[in-house]
């Protein structure tokens, strides 16, 4: 299925922190070679997820205490995991989730080790350091929730294009924005939000991509085939809005088939049913989601 669908690869897990630094003086790089010789065997582009986010993190990391010691194994993180997928990770996520879920409440970042160890400039040390190992990579801002129509997605929208404008003014390297677009099936798509969000990244001269594209059914009727006709619908809608703005640089769901989805878990349907949130069934067979994807093929991986 891979092979068959996927212009891009994303290892979902296998470059988080908690992967690749069980411990502190040691990396572990086993399960990210693999999926990144896969995607060169089967001359697929490869994006790097991610190279600093606030969760997915070892203990250790939990216990640092002082700014030098988080600026030191910040850069020295990204210094040592870009260099080794220099030439072959084309496209890195460099700084995931930064933004509060509601900036109206705390401020734009969330709390994190890394933003009460080093304040927003957390971010200028992680894109600055991934420029300086790889300057031909894409660097990209990825973060979620830029699609509903409401004052603390507006706050979110206004949060991502001020965090480029400061990295911008201060010559740091952003190359895009990642629009994670995990959909409620629930909640309604800001059409014309979207598209002026879109021309606003358009002024600030960084291009768009849908990073982690997925539908979280757990409110969406119990019948399958209801449901992913609803799912392919919400998805039309999206990359409607986006796309008559402005084409993105790649739309990547957030894995291939049901069979293998976070959702389950995080948004468990009340009626003991699977998710459906994705291109592929269980079975490996594709649904009315796949064919909306078809329209737009850029890259969906």
């Amino acid at each position: 299925a891979l092979k068959t669908y996927c212009d891009v690869i994303v290892p979902m897990n296998d470059l988080k922190w908690e992967a690749l630094r069980h411990e502190r003086d040691s990396f572990d790089f086993s399960g990210a070679d693999e999926l990144v010789a896969f995607a060169i065997a089967n001359k697929q582009a490869l994006r790097g997820h991610t190279l600093l986010w606030g969760e997915a993190l070892p203990p250790w990391v939990k216990t640092m205490s002082s700014r030098a010691e988080a600026e030191r194994e910040l850069i020295r993180h990204i210094e040592v995991v870009v260099d080794r997928y220099r030439g072959r990770i084309a496209t890195w996520d460099v700084v995931n989730e930064v933004i509060r879920f509601d900036p109206r409440e705390g401020g734009p970042y969330r709390d994190t080790i890394w933003q009460r160890l080093l304040g927003p400039e957390h971010i200028d040390i992680a894109f600055r350091t991934a420029a300086s190992v790889d300057p031909k990579a894409r660097l990209v801002l990825n973060d979620c929730n830029f699609e509903e129509a409401d004052a603390g997605t507006a706050e979110r929208r206004k949060a991502a294009l001020a965090i480029i404008r400061r990295l911008k003014d201060k010559g740091i390297p952003v190359h895009g924005l990642g629009m994670q677009a995990h959909l409620y099936g629930e909640n309604a798509i800001d059409s014309h939000g979207i598209q002026q969000f879109m021309r606003d990244l358009a002024a600030l001269e960084v291009e768009v991509e849908v990073t982690e594209l997925d539908v979280i059914d757990w409110k969406l009727p119990a019948d399958s085939g209801t449901r992913d006709r609803a799912s392919a619908s919400l998805v039309a809608a999206y990359l409607d809005a986006v796309v008559s703005a402005r084409p993105p640089k790649a739309i990547v769901t957030w894995g291939l088939s049901d069979r293998y989805t976070w959702i389950n878990e995080t948004f468990p349907r009340k009626d003991g049913a699977r998710a459906r949130p994705l291109p592929l069934d269980a079975d490996y067979k594709p649904k009315p989601m796949m064919a909306v994807l078809g329209r737009y093929r850029r890259g969906a991986g």
